[in-house]
């Protein structure tokens, strides 16, 4: 725990700290008269860009570029009233241009004109191809500036005689007063099933989340679990997020429900969690993340977890066309026997170590459908309190399909594995609504 108490107060004190390097004022806007050499450098690059900027202008073929520059670099320096002049100038002369549509819905969010960004969404999304860079770049706006209603179910089963099956209902508030401030409340209405076992639960979780920026924020969970009657655990979760556009680092901390099999959800087994990630990208199309996971169970057991992805996205011809995923982990639990010497009554080996690979293809078909399949498989190692490994490998797809409403969409998908001793199926299917 004080390790953990060291890592969030080293996180509140990077997210509440300000720059401590400045740059002389004749240096950011440098002038005739200042005198050392590097400065009249930095104001020579300023004369050039001008001057590239004003050539730009006086050529027709390039003066959406030119304004949609202008539009860029005055959002950056925080002349949000000059950016949208530029941006909507763009925009007379190219209508359909993705980055104008783009810049201008930033800037009506930066100016707090929500209803203008909203308006703008559905130009920006139909405007076709959109890269992975830009639907990532856009759908975070689209999050920050919209309410939405969630609904979903999802239902799964494997040839052990175990089914799970969860519905759920959510709700995102923006607070539009304070734009860095929103809640989440969400349901959700569990069924278990091991025959000849049953039981139901009801969760309910509650947020709020504060984003400082773009890489920088804290959350909140309160989640209670009621397994019927006056049995509940009061589950609660806490994680802080911080970093650079290219390097983050993810604290998590939360108390809930052991839900490994039927036996452990029905005796109420509990788990305090703590995780840490590392992740940040190699380069545009290439992400690492290494993450670490310790969590206590109510029985006295211990369990570590390490895991290390890399993520990589492959384009042809300026599209998205697959994206590849490679997975390594490795996870132990202290005990693998009760104080009897009986085995436990869930999976608990002393080492399990083994690997995944991803490959992930979408497709776009007209303005609303995306399609796609993911195809996996997995090879792993495991032992108990013996010497003796045993292996086990699978093979599965998940097939599924997105379709855009006017304010939301429904995601609809199947996946079926193949693992060395069962077989599982799962199926998902989730709508939106944004107003």
């Amino acid at each position: 725990m004080r390790l953990i108490h060291s890592v969030f107060a080293t996180l509140i004190v990077l997210l509440s700290s300000v720059s401590l390097f400045a740059q002389p004022y004749d240096l950011l806007f440098p002038t005739d008269e200042s005198p050392d050499t590097l400065t009249k450098e930095v104001r020579s690059l300023h004369d050039i860009e001008r001057d590239l900027a004003i050539e730009k202008l006086t050529r027709e073929p390039n003066k959406v570029d030119a304004y949609i520059e202008l539009g860029d670099l005055r959002r950056r320096q925080g002349k949000l009233q000059e950016a949208k002049r530029f941006y909507q100038m763009a925009l007379k002369l190219s209508p359909d241009n993705y980055l104008a549509n783009q810049g201008l819905m930033q800037t009506h969010y930066l100016l707090g004109e929500f209803q203008d960004a909203r308006k703008l969404m559905d130009n920006v999304i139909e405007l076709d191809p959109l890269s992975l860079d830009e639907k990532t770049e856009f759908n975070k706006y689209r999050k920050k500036i919209q309410d939405e209603f969630r609904l979903g179910l999802s239902y799964y089963e494997d040839d052990r005689e175990l089914s799970e099956f969860l519905y759920f209902a959510e709700i995102n508030f923006k607070s539009f007063r304070y734009r860095k401030l929103q809640t989440n409340f969400k349901y959700e209405k569990w069924k278990f099933e091991e025959k000849p076992e049953k039981q139901n639960l009801d969760v309910l979780h509650c947020s709020i989340l504060y984003e400082f920026n773009d890489n920088s924020h804290i959350n909140g969970t309160y989640a209670p679990e009621n397994y019927g009657g006056n049995k509940s655990i009061d589950g609660f979760y806490f994680d802080a997020l911080t970093g650079t556009d290219n390097l983050k680092l993810a604290v998590k901390y939360g108390h809930g429900g052991f839900r490994e099999n039927i036996y452990t959800i029905k005796n109420m087994y509990e788990e305090d969690n703590t995780s840490i990630s590392i992740f940040g990208d190699l380069h545009p199309r290439t992400r690492l993340i290494q993450n670490i996971s310790l969590s206590e169970i109510s029985d006295d057991n211990n369990k570590r977890r390490y895991d290390t992805e890399i993520i990589h996205s492959i384009f042809r011809n300026n599209s998205p066309f697959m994206t590849a995923s490679l997975r390594f982990y490795q996870s132990s639990y202290e005990y693998q026997t009760d104080t009897d010497g009986n085995y436990l009554n869930y999976w608990a080996p002393s080492d399990y170590k083994g690997g995944e690979l991803t490959l992930s293809f979408e497709r776009k078909a007209g303005s609303k459908w995306w399609w796609g399949i993911d195809t996996k498989y997995t090879y792993n190692r495991y032992r108990f309190d013996t010497d003796d490994d045993v292996s086990d490998s699978g093979a599965g797809a998940n097939l599924f399909v997105n379709y855009k409403l006017a304010g939301g969409d429904v995601f609809v998908s199947y996946g079926n594995k193949i693992n060395s001793y069962f077989r599982e199926k799962r199926i998902d299917l989730q709508g939106s609504f944004s107003f």
